[in-house]
């Protein structure tokens, strides 16, 4: 769910995405400003590139994620630009190569609701059953838009380097909520006392909103020889502190008429509540150091090419993703004495690292016609991560699974002109997760959670992830020369 989590989920629509992104060691096209800056001296005519997504259709499933048999679904269907560039190739200096691109590196719109209702025993100090009735809403709204510029400069004719600045603007919105009420239907009578509503009651939100932007490098080098070329791409952790606004942070708990599941002992009714906007809060959205290598390879024939890349991911420590100083008075009623209050509003992030591989088969056709397809690997650096000393903070939450992406299609050269049509198959799988709640076994008080109208969670979630991008291209060659 929301944000992925994984490095290699863009798609740019461009050829070089049909070869599914291992272009490090050349063919990148007008995405070589991300893949590897210095294979931007490939070029041998400037173009301009505009690249749309005809459509993308994203379906998230976890069965059992809410309680056995309690499953959550989502449904999205997105349609936006992806990629447009401009690639200069000037006249008075044929060494260098330039580039200006827009892309957009990720962007997820997940909306989930889902509710129980049914009647249950589940509060020890009343006879008969209750009516349970919980609410679960969840939504994410992320992306990920790069603006930047790189050239590359042709050393000699085998041998280039380049390199390439971006401003990345990520943008987040982040809710999560549970809302559990048990009533009885009836008035009831308790220690003599006639009490013609009673209703225990757990509620918890967060919410998340922040646009940050982040500066960033990307540093490449590329040798080609006749039959191959390899390449080495270094990317810098981003850089944050530039500019961030819309920011906004807020968290709320309470609880009301819970009782100890064996004394029957009520516990403290309470409410915790705290919200933080604009510069109060502080956004750190770090990413990682990362190394590419690519090859590739041309066929006797030069018909047919192989291009092989692998790209390491550097883990990050537990950080402060989203921070901000809390209310001296957050807190209302007497609320238990383990809850946490000094990280109140503090979300936490981090990845481990991780090592993703990708190929891509290149085939002319005839003259005009070529058929591309790839695979690539895309793990998840927040599965089964380590928080270390901040387990017990707030977290983005989602479900994190590895992802695998198969992609294919055609380009055509027509009039001097490239256009390409294509598709992105991608999927993803998780067994034996924790489930988020337990709303089908429900207990008053869950002493091994500390959770009231829950259950305790099990190893017992199936997550899956199915989506397809269908989308289409075009590359406008100004000048002469051929097709690289």
């Amino acid at each position: 769910m929301g944000q992925s989590h994984n490095h290699w989920t863009r798609s740019f629509n461009e050829e070089s995405s049909l070869l599914s992104g291992a272009v490090v060691g050349g063919g990148a096209g007008p995405a070589a400003i991300y893949y590897n800056p210095s294979s931007i001296g490939e070029i041998t005519e400037s173009k301009i590139s505009v690249n749309a997504s005809l459509f993308s259709f994203d379906s998230y499933n976890a069965q059992n994620a809410l309680g056995d048999g309690i499953d959550i679904k989502s449904l999205n269907i997105l349609i936006e630009p992806r990629f447009m560039s401009v690639m200069i190739k000037p006249e008075k200096h044929p060494e260098w190569s330039l580039e200006i691109a827009f892309l957009n590196n990720e962007n997820y719109n997940v909306d989930i609701t889902q509710s129980v209702d049914y009647n249950i025993d589940v509060l020890n100090n009343l006879p008969g059953e209750e009516r349970y009735h919980a609410l679960f809403q969840f939504s994410n709204k992320y992306r990920d838009d790069w603006l930047g510029f790189g050239g590359s400069w042709k050393l000699n004719p085998n041998f280039y380097i380049g390199a390439s600045m971006f401003v990345s603007i990520r943008q987040l919105e982040y809710r999560y909520l549970i809302d559990i009420e048990a009533f009885p239907l009836d008035s009831v009578i308790i220690d003599d006392d006639f009490i013609p509503f009673y209703s225990a009651h757990y509620y918890e939100m967060e919410y998340v909103k922040y646009t940050d932007y982040r500066l960033l490098w990307k540093f490449g080098l590329l040798y080609t020889a006749d039959r191959f070329s390899i390449g080495l791409n270094i990317t810098t952790p981003s850089i944050g502190g530039i500019y961030s606004d819309y920011n906004l942070v807020s968290r709320e708990q309470k609880q009301s008429y819970i009782s100890m599941p064996e004394s029957g002992e009520p516990l403290p009714d309470y409410e915790i509540v705290d919200y933080r906007e604009k510069k109060d809060v502080f956004v750190n959205s770090k990413s990682p150091l990362s190394i590419a290598a690519g090859f590739t390879y041309y066929f006797q024939e030069k018909s047919k090419t192989l291009y092989i890349t692998v790209e390491y991911f550097a883990g990050l420590d537990p950080f402060r993703l989203v921070q901000a100083e809390e209310s001296l008075d957050i807190a209302a009623g007497s609320p238990i004495e383990e809850l946490p209050y000094n990280e109140w509003l503090t979300f936490v992030g981090g990845a481990k690292p991780v090592l993703n591989a990708a190929a891509g088969y290149r085939w002319k056709l005839k003259e005009n016609l070529m058929i591309l397809g790839g695979f690539r690997t895309d793990f998840n650096y927040r599965k089964d991560y380590n928080y270390d000393h901040m387990t017990d903070y707030n977290i983005i939450r989602g479900l994190d699974l590895d992802l695998y992406h198969l992609n294919g299609g055609f380009s055509w050269r027509i009039l001097g002109q490239d256009l390409m049509i294509g598709f992105q198959y991608t999927l993803g799988r998780a067994n034996n997760q924790k489930q988020y709640l337990n709303l089908s076994d429900p207990v008053e008080y869950n002493m091994t959670e500390n959770v009231p109208l829950q259950g305790t969670r099990q190893n017992t979630m199936k997550g899956s992830y199915n989506s397809l991008s269908v989308y289409f291209g075009a590359t406008f060659n100004i000048g002469g020369g051929n097709k690289n």
